[in-house]
Order: C-alpha cells, then sequence, then structure tokens
C-alpha cells in the first residue's frame, strides 16, 4: 500500500526558515549503530550561503554536510539529534515493514510517500506517530494489489533482482545487515554499478506507483 500524507515534523525547518523559499527533497534515510538517523537530501530554489547557516543554527541536526552541486541544488548529508520524535517513527516505520521512498520540505512541516504491507501495518505507523505528537494528514492511499509478475511497472529484470536481493539481505534493515560493496559482489557487479541500479529501481518504483500522475492512472482503472 502506497501512502502520500502530511507529517507535522520540524525536522531541517530551522535551515529552510533562514533561506525562504527553499524546497528540500529527501532522496534517502537510514541509520546505523551509532547514528540514530541520517538522510540525503537536495535543497534548491534558495540562497545557499543563508541555508547553511540555518545547517549550523538547526537544533535538529547534529552535523550535515555538501555533498554535490548540479547547478541551483546542492545535495547535502545530515546527522540527526537522537532525541527528535523522528528518529522514533523512523524505527517505528521500519517494525512496521515501512519503506521511505520521497520526502518534500518547503516548510511548515514535510511531505511524505512511503509504501507499507497492509493498512493495519501504515495504522501501526500513525498510532507511533501520535505517541511522540506528530500527526499524519493523508494525503492520498493507493492500495491495488499488483499481480505479482511485475508486469505493471517497468523495472528491468536486473533492477528487479537487485531489489529483490537487497531486501532479502537486510540492505534495507536498521543497522543494515550488508553494504552496496557487499550486494554488488552478490550479484556480480561493482558497488558502483550496484548503487546506480538500486537507484534507477526506487526512481521508477517512484514514479509509476507513487506519483500524482501514477495514482491517477490507478484510480481511473479502479472505475
Amino acid at each position: 500500500m502506497f501512502v502520500q500524507f502530511h507529517l507535522d515534523s520540524t525536522a531541517l525547518q530551522t535551515a529552510i526558515e533562514h533561506a525562504p523559499g527553499t524546497h528540500v527533497t529527501v532522496q534517502h534515510v537510514d541509520a546505523t549503530p551509532t547514528i540514530p538517523l541520517r538522510s540525503v537530501f537536495w535543497a534548491s530554489d534558495c540562497e545557499f550561503d543563508a541555508f547553511e547557516r540555518g545547517l549550523e543554527a538547526d537544533e535538529t541536526i547534529t552535523d550535515s554536510r555538501l555533498v554535490a552541486e548540479n547547478g541551483d541544488e546542492r545535495l547535502y548529508r545530515a546527522h540527526y539529534h537522537e532525541d527528535i520524535p523522528d528518529v522514533a517513527i523512523y524505527r517505528a516505520a521500519i517494525e512496521a515493514d515501512g519503506v521511505f521512498l520521497k520526502g518534500e520540505s518547503s516548510g511548515d512541516g514535510w511531505t511524505l510517500k512511503m509504501l507499507f504491507p497492509t493498512r493495519d501495518a501504515f495504522n501501526e505507523f500513525r498510532d507511533a506517530c501520535a505517541a511522540v505528537d506528530l500527526s499524519i494528514d493523508v494525503d492520498s492511499i493507493y492500495s491495488k494489489p499488483f499481480s505479482g509478475s511485475g508486469d505493471e511497472i517497468a523495472l528491468t529484470d536486473p533492477q528487479r533482482d537487485l531489489l529483490t536481493r537487497a531486501v532479502e539481505v537486510g540492505y534495507f534493515d536498521i543497522p543494515r545487515e550488508t553494504t552496496l560493496q557487499e550486494l554488488g559482489q552478490q550479484m556480480n557487479i561493482s558497488g558502483q554499478a550496484a548503487s546506480e541500479r538500486l537507484r534507477r529501481g526506487m526512481e521508477t518504483l517512484i514514479r509509476e506507483t507513487v506519483t500524482e500522475e501514477a495514482l491517477a492512472k490507478a484510480e481511473n482503472t479502479d472505475t
């Protein structure tokens, strides 16, 4: 089940407020035994010096680093403070077998897209958010089951095989049970090739299942 919802989290909101108009898109979140929560995100439509001053002042993170620049966008990595509610709900998402797909914010909370195996699993996650005083406002739910063949989604066979293997060996677990390098070795490709293939596969999965166009197409199919 794919769910898009608004979460009234304050993560990175101070940084965004320092540079009004900034749009942040989180591409990846994870955790390690020593890092309670970290994310990789793009920042765009902003005055970057002001945004980076905001990152330094933002009490929801412990540190951040500029990773790359691409025209009018910059890619950052941030580590989050262990006491913020987002750490607890990230763990709750994992316990509910939830998968993070995308997060966006221009201030005033976050719009998240996630995958859950069942409605009960999502409700479990929602209850965990309420327990730490974070409210969820659901925008859309797409629960139409797939046939299981993968024909509905235009993943290549190598992408599908890698995504499946990544789940099987615990790449998405907390903490991770394997690395991209090890995952690549199991698939007889390099770690870099595994990273690129995984990213393309996730992008295709998101584009064809949880974008507004995909959801509208699914609703038309249901009627």
